[in-house]
């Protein structure tokens, strides 16, 4: 029974998707008066409603023949910027070339976006987890709005040059973070009759990566004492202070030999060396809890928006930041000036997904190696448990200032209690979602 229902429920998604895509908002009525008028004449011989179904099948035969004679190609390609951001209007260019041997005009453009059919096992989870009646209903078609990337309506395209290349403005609006698969693009002509579009589609694959809705934050107020960092951190002067020139000495046993000063070897006839000051720098982290055991949930969608706001703040100045997480393994990812681009870790960031089958402790390695070097930490948490306030007293031990945020569906403050629990060194703030603007402003 369950199968029966999912095909029946997959039929319905894909016919109604089919009949918008051929048929204009004139054929939709067309043909809903015809079928209606169809059901209306059921038990008669003779009546108006006959009359009106033929006429509509009439208009639909027509109309199908029209559209087989409207013959147009053309080649496309996107103009896409770096970003998008859910829930914003993002426009673009798009740029399209007509290879038709006459003008065309009257054109419609759409994008089409990568949204498979949720399985048949994903319909039995949720069909499980509301059991009773038909409360699965509303989570189902919820579960369906969220499969949904991105809303792209019919655009009109100015008149085509025979021959020639038109710049066209699109906009559509990301629905979900991530990575946006944009896989065709599709020229529709509608017939004489206005009832049935004739569809070319263009196969041209690209991708945009998806920010999700950005908060604002503060300034952190983390410490701005820099710390020794090695070399293996800070690989250029751009970071930091680098390892500067201080002065000449003597070679000592053990000293390496990429600091000899050859030329002075040479004038003075013994092994010289070059001294050179140690690398620090303000070295903050960014730990992330990506831990999550189901496949959507809204407390790591926030999590995720919380950490790439921090993550296009302005930095300061020569500074360096680890931003630590766990994708399917634990990551490190050290990011400044002279390291690694800022927009790439963001791209990284803004298409996680959660980690299903690890927890918060496996983090503790990477982290334990890098605290020596660090100057302050921020983290965002999912929950208040016992696994997240022993990781909160691992860090704490260390000494660093950190600032946590625990973000949680329910309204309800944090217990003051839970702060005694660590040191002065961490400020442990709520993030209840339906405030979070507002907590985020009290860190």
């Amino acid at each position: 029974m369950d199968l029966l229902t999912y095909r029946c429920l997959r039929f319905i998604y894909v016919t109604r998707k089919w009949l918008v895509q051929q048929f204009t908002p004139a054929g939709l009525g067309v043909l809903g008066g015809g079928i209606g008028s169809a059901i209306a004449s059921l038990g008669s011989t003779r009546s108006m409603c006959h009359i009106l179904f033929f006429f509509a099948f009439a208009l639909l035969i027509l109309a199908t023949i029209g559209s087989r004679l409207i013959q147009f190609r053309f080649k496309a390609t996107r103009l896409l910027p770096r970003f998008g951001t859910v829930g914003e209007p993002l426009p673009y260019q798009v740029v399209i070339q007509n290879l038709s041997p006459q003008p065309q005009k009257g054109l419609k453009l759409v994008e089409t976006f990568a949204a498979p059919f949720p399985s048949f096992r994903e319909f039995i989870q949720i069909k499980r987890r509301y059991p009773v009646g038909n409360q699965w209903r509303p989570h189902w078609r919820r579960y369906l709005a969220e499969q949904q990337w991105a809303k792209a309506h019919l655009q009109d395209l100015p008149p085509l040059s025979t021959k020639g290349k038109t710049k066209a403005m699109v906009e559509i609006l990301p629905l979900r973070r991530g990575s946006l698969h944009l896989q065709t693009i599709t020229l529709a002509c509608p017939d004489p009759l206005g009832l049935i579009y004739k569809r070319h589609t263009y196969e041209v694959g690209q991708s945009i990566c998806i920010l999700p809705q950005r908060y604002q934050l503060p300034p952190l107020n983390l410490s701005l004492a820099s710390r020794y960092q090695s070399s293996e951190t800070l690989r250029t002067s751009t970071a930091g202070e680098a390892l500067e020139f201080r002065s000449l000495r003597d070679y000592r046993a053990g000293d390496p030999t990429n600091k000899i000063h050859w030329k002075s070897w040479a004038k003075v006839g013994r092994p010289i060396v070059k001294e050179q000051q140690d690398e620090t720098a303000i070295h903050h982290a960014l730990i992330l809890d990506t831990f999550q055991p189901d496949p959507y949930s809204s407390t790591f969608e926030k999590v995720i928006a919380v950490a790439v706001s921090f993550l296009m703040q302005e930095q300061p100045e020569a500074s360096l930041l680890d931003v630590i997480y766990a994708a399917t393994d634990p990551h490190l990812v050290t990011v400044g000036k002279g390291l690694r681009q800022r927009a790439q870790i963001i791209e990284t960031v803004a298409t996680l997904n959660s980690n299903q089958r690890l927890e918060l402790d496996c983090l503790s390695p990477i982290i334990q190696t890098r605290l020596s070097r660090l100057s302050g930490c921020f983290c965002i948490l999912q929950e208040y448990d016992d696994e997240r306030y022993a990781f909160l007293k691992m860090l704490d031990q260390y000494g660093i200032p950190i600032k946590a945020i625990c973000l949680s569906e329910l309204n309800s403050p944090m217990d003051p209690r839970v702060q005694d629990y660590f040191g002065p060194q961490i400020h442990l703030q709520s993030g209840a979602i339906p405030t979070l603007q507002q907590q985020l402003l009290t860190l």
